[in-house]
């Protein structure tokens, strides 16, 4: 009796990951621009942080150039233009918060929290399916 294998054959997905930690920027603001990038093609991913002004987008695009790097690293036998890239996900959590104490009128102090954030971006890619003819 024959075996199929059919069921234990791995996915072949091209997967890639950047994690980057302790970012000067606060979570919220990253937050943001993240909410616009997530399960998006990279294409139009890029075209949008590209055209961002504020500081979140300027630090994602040049996360996700670098991303789309190690992607042909890894995958330099497969043509990038065969292969859809999309953003799977995108995971941004707080890191270490830095605390100053600031002078305020009689006597007293504010707390001044310079917040950090962590990033991490996976980078998935599906193969395009030619249909030739019927």
């Amino acid at each position: 009796m024959e075996s199929n294998n059919f069921f234990f054959k791995k996915k072949r997905t091209t997967r890639s990951v950047a994690d980057v930690s302790n970012l000067y920027c606060s979570p919220r603001k990253l937050r943001l621009v993240a909410d616009l990038i997530r399960n998006k093609k990279v294409e139009y991913s890029l075209f949008i942080l590209k055209n961002l002004k504020n500081k979140g987008g300027d630090i994602i695009y040049k996360i996700l150039l670098s991303l789309i790097y190690n992607w042909k690293n890894e995958n330099y036998e497969k043509n990038i233009n065969n292969y859809n890239l999309y953003i799977e996900k995108v995971l941004i959590n707080q890191g270490y918060q830095f605390k100053k104490i600031r002078p305020a009128p009689q006597g007293r102090c504010n707390k001044v929290r310079k917040r950090y954030s962590n990033i991490k971006i996976i980078l998935n890619s599906k193969f395009k399916f030619k249909n030739y003819g019927t």
